[in-house]
């Protein structure tokens, strides 16, 4: 594995995404997003995230902010897309940890 160099800008950004991604709702649109392997509007992220529109626009603007999501306009509406192929894998780490974390503490009281 190379092993980079962070610097302090790059430190900042990288937690600007781990806060973005601490949040339950934005974890749940990019699940959504990730599932529907196509772009998706505003309202049917909210609908399939069950979220509110106002609740799930504020969401997807912060994810837009820190370059999580696409943003691009098609006609009337504005459709979303994961930005990064490495979106998926970020998330599939996080959840084999919690998986793991998980199964420790289980055995533990096993």
């Amino acid at each position: 594995m190379n092993k980079l160099t962070l610097t302090q800008p790059m430190i900042s950004d990288v937690s600007r995404l781990f806060a973005a991604l601490g949040d339950e709702s934005r974890l749940r649109i990019l699940k959504v997003l990730l599932e529907a392997g196509r772009p998706l509007s505003q309202g049917a992220v909210a609908e399939a995230a069950e979220l509110s529109q106002a609740n799930a626009s504020k969401h997807l603007i912060h994810l837009t902010r820190v370059g999580l999501v696409h943003r691009e306009p098609s006609g009337n509406l504005v459709l979303f897309t994961p930005v990064s192929p490495l979106v998926p894998d970020v998330c599939d780490l996080m959840c084999a940890h919690v998986a793991a974390r998980v199964k420790a503490a289980y055995s533990s009281i096993s």
